[in-house]
């Protein structure tokens, strides 16, 4: 809502002016250091050592009351003191720079969802009527909740239009009933070069990947992705995980094992997790492409350990450049390879918005990708809805649209 744009504007405008007056503080402490420190000399030509001490010490005493005064302004306005500012605006208040506090941190506004659908309207009305009738809320609350979810393996109404556009209405029903699709020729070759030249120059880990290069970020924003892991796993569905793999020769295959692992069986109807992995080289059996169980996530369990070593399971082939998405339940694993080179895969983990992610990233990350690539991003963080947030029920708005996603 407007009103609450406003609200977070002026927190930004005062949060700018706190830093700006610590900063100012700071450089004036300096100045008054060296102004100091230089007296003795301006005296005589040879100052004493005593002389010079002193000199010093008084400047310091100046240049930490003066930063003083400056953490003292931020202890008023935040509740916490730090002595000295920090280079920028968001590691002063994110606690990036080292310093761990976070409690001064203002976040920037989000951007105005453009996806709208018909449940949009209601959770607008909610946000009205907190600050008119809030009696009426629970109405709005119970129209929403009494809707039906879109049933397993169907496209939500809001969604179907995308999907059809697209062209993935026969992907998501192969993805429904098999575990697993493919999609071919998903972006051009500079990026696909691009992306695979950052996957090999990334950490040996491969973790947290997503805001080292924009090549991370508009791979797990592709269109058609973002699409079938609405399918998949609802609307408001958030990024759970991004990472790069490199299989060499010699390395050992992985056995059969389902992605969402921790999470106990029998796993429910809707799926709760979607991988897509952008394979960067061709897959085949020899460079130790991934192997599937076809249909094996309409078992909604774990393959036992004897069923691990003893299941068949067949190999994902596709050219470079395509990108495989598994359901989080399908039984899957990759062969070993026995060629030369290495096999490039960049891996992207969706979620429903109600799991956790097996990765997150500082606040003012997450403000410079949402600043950077818009309402996508502040999707794949999480940000419109109320889930792990330190306001909770009070975002209204937030509670009912979490409510609402849920059933499409």
């Amino acid at each position: 809502m407007d009103f609450m744009k406003m609200i977070a504007d002026w927190g930004r405008v005062v949060a700018r002016s706190v830093l700006v007056f610590h900063v100012v503080c700071a450089a004036t402490g300096l100045a008054t250091l060296l102004g100091v420190i230089s007296v003795p000399y301006m005296l005589e030509p040879a100052p004493s050592g005593a002389a010079l001490a002193t000199a010093a010490f008084t400047g310091l005493l100046c240049l930490v009351a003066l930063c003083a005064l400056g953490g003292s302004v931020r202890y008023a306005v935040y509740g916490d003191f730090r002595l000295l500012p920090s280079r920028s605006f968001r590691a002063y208040f994110s606690g990036d720079d080292g310093e761990g506090d976070t409690s001064a941190y203002v976040s920037a506004a989000l951007p105005q969802r453009t996806q709208r659908a018909s449940d949009d309207d209601m959770i607008d009305q909610a946000g009205e009527l907190m600050l008119t009738n809030p009696a009426k809320v629970m109405d709005v609350f119970d129209r929403l909740q009494g809707r039906q979810c879109t049933p397993p393996g169907e496209i939500a109404e809001e969604l179907a239009p995308r999907i059809r556009a697209l062209g993935l209405e026969e992907k998501c029903r192969e993805f429904w009933e098999q575990g697993y699709t493919v999609l071919e020729d998903v972006a051009s070759p500079e990026f696909l070069r691009e992306l695979r030249a950052q996957a090999m120059a990334a950490d040996p880990a491969g973790v947290h990947v997503l805001p080292k290069h924009p090549v991370f970020a508009q791979a797990a924003l592709d269109e058609k992705l973002m699409a079938i892991a609405e399918f998949s796993v609802g609307a408001g569905f958030i990024l759970s995980h991004m990472a790069t793999t490199l299989k060499s020769k010699g390395d050992p295959d992985l056995g059969l094992h389902v992605d969402q692992t921790w999470m106990p069986a029998p796993f429910p109807e809707h799926n709760l997790m979607l991988t897509a992995c952008w394979a960067l080289d061709d897959y085949t059996a020899e460079s130790g492409a991934t192997t599937i169980v076809p249909g094996s996530a309409a078992l909604r369990r774990y393959p036992t350990h004897e069923e691990i070593k003893s299941t068949p399971s067949e190999p994902i082939l596709c050219k470079a450049g395509s990108v495989v998405l598994w359901d989080g339940r399908v039984w899957h694993g990759n062969g070993p390879r026995t060629i030369d080179g290495e096999r490039a895969v960049v891996h992207v983990t969706y979620t429903r918005l109600a799991m956790r992610q097996m990765e997150t990233y500082p606040r003012s990350v997450e403000d410079q990708m949402i600043e950077r690539y818009g309402e996508p991003m502040a999707q794949l963080m999480g940000r419109y809805d109320y889930l792990a947030k330190p306001a909770g029920k009070e975002d209204i708005q937030g509670f009912m649209r979490a409510v609402a996603y849920a059933r499409r």
